[in-house]
């Protein structure tokens, strides 16, 4: 029984929230009683020392009514929402929204320095637009949250799926430095000079660069053979800049999460035409990179100090 109930906390729909959802889990307080979390709770429970089965008996049981618990309330609210005509933030077809969660403590809580960061967010991600399109349209807010400062903002499949792709490989690279970030942390702990630490930022940044750079080149050959050749080395470095800004925020705490429509049943609609079929395609990168982009944890003390552009200031 054990085995099978493992089985169902590890294939559930939970694991892949988006940062924004697992961000309102948590302030509902029921993060415990879901998937992996849930699962390494009950482990724990008959893993311990000397357990015994009266024992893993009683936990069980105290875990049991704290779910139905929660069940019985989020019914209870569920039904009062639709009372109210609250329903789903669902997407019409052929959309897409990209969230930015930004860390209260990144803004200080300061609106002027929150209303920077959005000047900034917007520099880095409208280069994606002119990239995929050749013009650079202005980004369209769908919604603000202040729960957490995040700003949801509407794209075109085809830019989403761009998007998508590098924060995901941003999101990849970075889960590999964050042993180096923990490396970092126990050092500083044990009060090991300035100095001597200096050496992992110069070989974090060793390894980020070049990654960076093959994804910049990657892009640029899948989206922009469009551009003619003068404006194609600007969006070039453009981009770079770019994924240099992802890449340093990422590693500040700041969460990215895409969300699209489903495609329609193709059945249905019979649709062959080319700007239909890359449509579609965009779509289905957007879930594939989107299910691979997991909540990151803010992991301390930054180790990526990415150069972003001499005109961006600090």
């Amino acid at each position: 029984h054990l085995t099978s109930l493992y089985s169902k906390l590890e294939s559930s729909p939970v694991e892949n929230y988006s940062p924004a959802w697992r961000g309102a889990m948590d302030e509902l307080g029921v993060s415990e009683e879901f998937g992996s979390k849930l699962e390494n709770k009950i482990k724990g429970i008959f893993e311990r020392n000397q357990i015994t089965q009266q024992a893993a008996l009683e936990e069980i049981t105290k875990i049991h009514q704290e779910i139905s618990d929660t069940e019985s309330n989020l019914s209870g609210l569920i039904n009062g929402l639709e009372v109210f005509g609250v329903g789903e933030d669902a997407l019409n077809q052929d959309e897409c929204e990209v969230g930015i969660i930004v860390p209260r403590s990144y803004v200080d809580d300061n609106m002027k320095s929150f209303g920077l960061e959005l000047v900034q967010l917007e520099k880095t991600l409208i280069v994606f637009s002119e990239l995929v399109t050749g013009n650079r349209e202005p980004l369209i807010i769908r919604q603000i949250s202040s729960s957490e400062l995040s700003v949801f903002l509407q794209y075109v499949p085809e830019i989403g799926a761009c998007v998508a792709i590098a924060v995901e490989r941003i999101v990849a690279l970075y889960k590999q430095l964050l042993e180096i970030k923990k490396l970092k942390k126990d050092l500083v702990a044990q009060e090991v000079p300035e100095e001597q630490l200096a050496g992992i930022d110069t070989h974090a940044a060793s390894i980020v660069s070049p990654a960076l750079d093959q994804l910049a080149t990657e892009l640029m050959d899948q989206y922009g053979s469009h551009l003619d050749q003068s404006r194609k080395n600007e969006v070039s470095i453009e981009v770079r800049h770019s994924l240099n800004k992802l890449a340093n925020r990422i590693d500040r705490g700041f969460n990215i999460e895409l969300r699209v429509s489903p495609i329609e049943d193709e059945e249905e609609h019979d649709d062959d035409t080319v700007d239909a079929d890359a449509t579609k395609q965009a779509i289905r990168q957007i879930i594939e990179s989107g299910s691979r982009i997991k909540h990151l944890e803010n992991a301390g003390e930054p180790v990526l100090f990415l150069l972003e552009g001499e005109d961006d200031g600090d």
